[in-house]
């Protein structure tokens, strides 16, 4: 009994090590951590916030801030391409993966990219907080808002009926939802191992033709020293022929 209590923490410990494992995969899979960013603009052009795009892992936290609306709802969806020129409606439609009906209200299920309706106050300003696990932000999956032609969202001038018809009017806002680079980073890491071998080359480099540069002119001068030497011990017997004091 006393040999059996090793083998089992060893198979507990192994038994842990690929849980731990399996969820840190299962996580990476998922784009946990992955976020997004849409930056909003109304139909001339004029600025009007961003939204933004958290995956978590569970799904997805759509957080809204902007300006610009008209007081009261507005529909709030994210569209199935990735494009607000020349006009809205290059977005597309709602973001529908599966291809089923609309409306969060209806026995057919609702689009991937319905989400609930966001509210402006008086001063045209609206931030909202929205939860959906029916995206990600993971490329490559089949639910992946970065698929071939990408994803936009839309505010409407009316709130969604959350219907078979949305009824959501105009489109009065649009962003294109753009992956938040985490590049940076690893350019950084790049420049800083160039920058190394930069350094270290030249050091080298330099390092040597000094040694070169000091040994040669060293050995010159020694000679030239022996070199002067002689003369000087051959003339030490009388003045040198050309000298003033001859």
């Amino acid at each position: 009994m006393r040999r059996s209590r090793p083998l089992i923490i060893a198979v507990i410990a192994i038994a842990g090590l690929a849980a731990v494992t399996s969820g840190a995969i299962s996580q990476e899979s998922s784009g946990a951590g992955a976020t997004a960013t849409a930056d909003m603009a109304g139909p001339d052009g004029s600025a009007m916030g961003t939204v933004t795009l958290t995956e978590g892992p569970n799904g997805v936290l759509v957080q809204a801030d902007v300006v610009g609306l008209s007081p009261g709802g507005h529909g709030f969806h994210i569209h199935g391409v990735g494009a607000c020129t020349p006009d809205f409606g290059a977005a597309g439609g709602h973001f529908n993966p599966e291809g089923i009906g609309h409306g969060f209200m209806e026995d057919g299920g609702w689009h991937a990219g319905d989400l609930p309706n966001i509210y402006a106050a008086a001063d045209g300003t609206a931030r909202a907080d929205v939860f959906t696990a029916a995206v990600t932000l993971a490329p490559g999956a089949d639910n992946s808002i970065f698929d071939a032609d990408g994803s936009a969202i839309i505010i409407h001038a009316k709130p969604d009926s959350y219907g078979a018809d949305p009824a959501a009017g105009d489109r009065v806002a649009c962003g294109v939802i753009r992956l938040d680079s985490s590049d940076g980073d690893e350019t950084a890491g790049e420049e800083m191992d160039g920058e190394e071998m930069a350094g270290e080359e030249p050091a080298g480099e330099e390092m040597a033709g000094e040694e070169m540069a000091g040994e040669e002119p060293a050995g010159e001068e020694m000679a030239g020293e022996e070199m002067a030497g002689d003369g000087a011990s051959d003339a030490s017997g009388g003045p040198a022929p050309d000298s003033p004091t001859g």
